[in-house]
């Protein structure tokens, strides 16, 4: 059942977002809708503490899971219906400067506001008359908003490498120098540890009434892994598994049943984003086949077209490879079942209808169709597929009835069980090789989805291995994707080409002919190795010139 739980009621006012070394010499929380309190008040509470964590929560947002261009469409895994978006255009061209590339200023200033709240409430926390919190309430208090610091710093690790670390809060009235150099990577990946490490220690394993949905011991284990995994710290990220391995997670047997939102609260879940009738999203409208095959009624917009290079990633349960010539004539029969729980194919069953993606010669420009587009003529599927996974086939999303309307209700899942095991499988097979705990954590996913076991693998065998598996079991979560590619540095291998699409025609007799075609509008460039940082943006280097800009921008 839903937990009627609102995580951003009231939301920080800390002035203006600005750069790390500016500040506000006072701080304050505004309520809805006009009132407002002092931060003293705020730090007098329990209770209007949490108010203020519940606003930085808040700002994880999840547009880069339910957005109108999700972050999995930066990866070769997806792309959207129409080429106005992000994706389709910066992303993929990879054409942007200093002072204007997708992740850029906004990111940088947003981020660095964020991490500005977290100390606020460490702060505030730490300061507080004796009295006001308990030790239990303090402890977890902290050790959330240090899960959150990490969190933020980890993004800016992930897009920038080393950024300035700021652990207090500034203030521009001082008199101290609150314009902070680039501290290196490894320091900063070793500063998003530490804050794992502390907030592990101060938060409860589990929550009982907020579920997942808040930072326990086992997020915050789970981000410091993460962090551990990206920096390639093999033995730190084994050892850090083994302890959530620990906590009494487990696997849920019904994949689809993952995101589903009356089943969404399960063992595997570690954290996630809390979303409900009060703070919905908008995924059914927005990444929903453009045409609801019951009703008729043109509702969605497809901006999470699955492409071809990954659905040959779902391998056969006869031990096939995805893309095996021997199924060419049924490729989508006998899958993975994550490929069935994941994505819409030619004559997929769908909300009470079919889901036709076969291309239709009878279609004509200006109408309105899900079958295959070859040159955006009807707003098609481009790849002759639809996404599934996490929207709700309950839920018949439509342009008339829902558009402007937040419908949907599917949580945005940060860290799961699956990925702890192939987070270990990864590190340990890149430790000392293919023991028996590897296969052990592989296998059990691989069994999930009704695969035969791996076994008898060479260590750079099970690392192709390992990433396939990660591909397929985080499919459209987030940008899990686009963050593999970019640390296996794999960007000039799988970036520089077309995304790829099924065209389907249908013969007289009616067999069909299936055919691998590049997506029109998919076209993708990465130059190596400069694109596996974003610049630091202009304008935060014009303000602190002590920012040194990242190689070849």
């Amino acid at each position: 059942m839903k937990k009627n739980k609102i995580l951003n009621l009231f939301s920080p006012v800390l002035g203006l977002l600005l750069l790390i070394f500016t500040g506000c010499s006072e701080e304050f929380v505004e309520t809805q809708p006009t009132a407002s309190v002092t931060s003293e008040a705020v730090f007098s509470s329990y209770n209007n503490t949490n108010i203020f964590l519940n606003g930085i929560y808040g700002r994880i947002g999840g547009d880069f899971w339910f957005g109108y261009d999700p972050q999995s469409n930066w990866s070769d895994d997806s792309m959207t219906t129409f080429g106005w978006v992000t994706s389709r255009n910066a992303i993929a061209r990879r054409d942007y400067s200093t002072s204007n590339a997708p992740v850029g200023n906004g990111t940088w200033t947003n981020s660095y506001g964020n991490i500005r709240r977290t100390n606020l409430l460490i702060n505030g926390v730490l300061e507080a008359p004796e009295g006001t919190y308990s030790e239990e309430e303090k402890n977890h208090l902290i050790g959330q908003a240090k899960f959150l610091r990490a969190y933020f710093y980890f993004n800016l690790a992930k897009s920038f490498g080393g950024v300035p670390l700021i652990d207090k809060v500034l203030s521009r009235t001082s008199g101290e120098d609150i314009a902070f150099p680039r501290s290196s990577y490894e320091e900063t990946i070793d500063f998003i540890v530490k804050d794992c490490m502390d907030a592990a220690q101060l938060l409860p394993e589990f929550w009982s009434n907020d579920g997942s949905t808040r930072a326990s011991k086992g997020a915050a284990l789970a981000l410091k892994a993460d962090a551990e995994l990206f920096s390639e710290r093999w033995g730190d990220c084994v050892q850090t598994c083994q302890d959530i391995f620990s906590l009494g997670y487990g696997i849920v047997e019904d994949y689809e049943s993952l995101f589903r939102p009356k089943t969404e609260d399960n063992e595997e879940v570690i954290f996630d984003i809390e979303f409900n009738e009060s703070r919905a999203h908008d995924a059914e409208v927005f990444l929903s086949p453009r045409v609801d095959p019951l009703t008729g009624v043109a509702a969605g917009w497809g901006h999470l077209l699955p492409t071809q290079q990954l659905v040959d990633a779902y391998e056969f349960k006869d031990g096939s490879e995805g893309d095996d010539p021997a199924h060419a004539d049924d490729p989508y029969t006998g899958r993975d079942n994550r490929f069935y729980a994941s994505i819409l194919y030619d004559n997929s069953d769908w909300r009470g209808g079919k889901i036709f993606t076969r291309f239709d010669p009878t279609v004509q420009q200006g109408t309105f169709s899900n079958s295959f587009d070859e040159n955006h003529t009807h707003q098609g599927t481009l790849t002759g597929y639809y996404f599934k996974k996490y929207l709700d086939p309950e839920v018949v999303p439509s342009e008339t009835t829902y558009y402007g309307k937040s419908v949907g209700t599917t949580n945005a899942i940060i860290y799961r069980y699956a990925e702890i095991l192939l987070m270990y499988a990864e590190a340990k097979n890149e430790l000392s090789g293919p023991d028996g705990t590897v296969y052990e954590a592989v296998n059990r996913l691989r069994e999930r989805g009704g695969l035969m076991p791996l076994s008898g693998l060479s260590q750079s065998e099970m690392r192709e291995k390992i990433r396939n598996e990660r591909r397929v079991e985080l499919a459209f979560e987030g940008d899990k994707r686009y963050w593999d590619i970019i640390r296996w540095k794999i960007g000039g291998e799988v970036l520089n080409q077309s995304k790829q699409g099924m065209r389907i025609e249908e013969e007289p007799d009616g067999s069909l002919v299936h055919k691998r075609v590049d997506a029109f509008g998919g076209e993708m460039r990465f130059n190596e190795p400069r694109d596996y940082l974003f610049p630091i943006p202009e304008q935060a280097i014009e303000v602190n010139p002590k920012l040194e800009q990242n190689p070849n921008w």
